[in-house]
C-alpha cells in the first residue's frame, strides 16, 4: 500500500473515531452537576411560618379595649368611640341591636355606627359593664371573637363582638347586642388558635 493511501486511511479512521466518541453540543454540563429529570414529581414540603404570638397578652389587650369601650359608652363619649371602633365604611363594621323600642336594627359602616350611638345616647344613660365569658383569637393574632353579658342602665343582654387588628392595636369591628337572636350577625372563628372560656349552648 502506498504511504499516501495509508496516511489518508489513518486520517479517516481518526475522524470516524472522534465522531463516534464526541460530546454533544447540548451536553456540556458535567454529569455530576446535571439535575436528573423524572416524571415522578414529589410534592413540595409546606412552608411553616413560626408565629411567636403571646396569646395571653392579646387577650389582655382585648379586655383593656373593652374597658375603654365601657367607659366611653357610660360617659356618652362619642369621640372615644373612635379609639375603640375600626374606622371603615365597610358593611363588615356594624352594630346590631334592639334598643329602639325592641325593633331590630343594624347600622353598617363606621359613620352609621357613630351616628346611631349619638342618637341612642340621647335616649339612654348609665354605667356600662361587660362580663366577658369567651374570647377566641385566630392563629395569626389578627381576628378575634368575644362573647359576654352587658348591662347598661336598665338595658341588659348578651353580646357577640368581632374584633380586628388595626396595625398593632385591636379594634371593635362589629357588635351584636342581641346575642344572635336575630340571626348570626357575628360569625365564630373556625378553629381558633386560642380560646378563653367556652361558648354557652344556645
Amino acid at each position: 500500500m502506498k504511504p499516501k493511501a495509508i496516511y489518508y486511511l489513518m486520517i479517516m479512521l481518526l475522524i470516524t473515531g472522534m465522531m463516534a466518541c464526541g460530546v454533544d453540543d447540548d451536553d456540556t454540563e458535567p454529569a455530576e452537576t446535571k439535575t436528573p429529570t423524572t416524571t415522578d414529581s414529589q410534592p413540595a414540603e409546606p412552608i411553616i411560618v413560626e408565629r411567636n404570638i403571646d396569646f395571653e397578652a392579646e387577650e389582655q389587650a382585648i379586655r383593656d379595649l373593652y374597658g375603654v369601650y365601657a367607659t366611653a359608652h357610660g360617659a356618652k363619649d362619642v369621640d372615644t368611640l373612635g379609639d375603640v371602633w375600626l374606622k371603615s365604611g365597610s358593611d363588615d363594621v356594624f352594630t346590631a341591636w334592639t334598643f329602639w323600642a325592641g325593633t331590630f336594627e343594624r347600622n353598617n359602616g363606621w359613620q352609621d355606627v357613630n351616628d346611631a350611638w349619638e342618637g341612642i345616647f340621647r335616649l339612654r344613660a348609665g354605667d356600662v359593664t361587660v362580663d366577658i365569658t369567651y374570647i377566641a383569637i385566630d392563629s395569626r393574632g389578627k381576628e378575634a371573637v368575644l362573647r359576654g353579658a352587658y348591662k347598661w342602665g336598665n338595658q341588659q343582654g348578651d353580646l357577640i363582638s368581632a374584633l380586628e387588628k388595626d396595625g398593632s392595636d385591636w379594634k371593635i369591628r362589629a357588635i351584636d347586642y342581641t346575642g344572635g337572636k336575630n340571626g348570626k350577625q357575628v360569625k365564630d372563628l373556625n378553629e381558633p388558635a386560642y380560646t378563653f372560656g367556652e361558648i354557652a349552648e344556645e
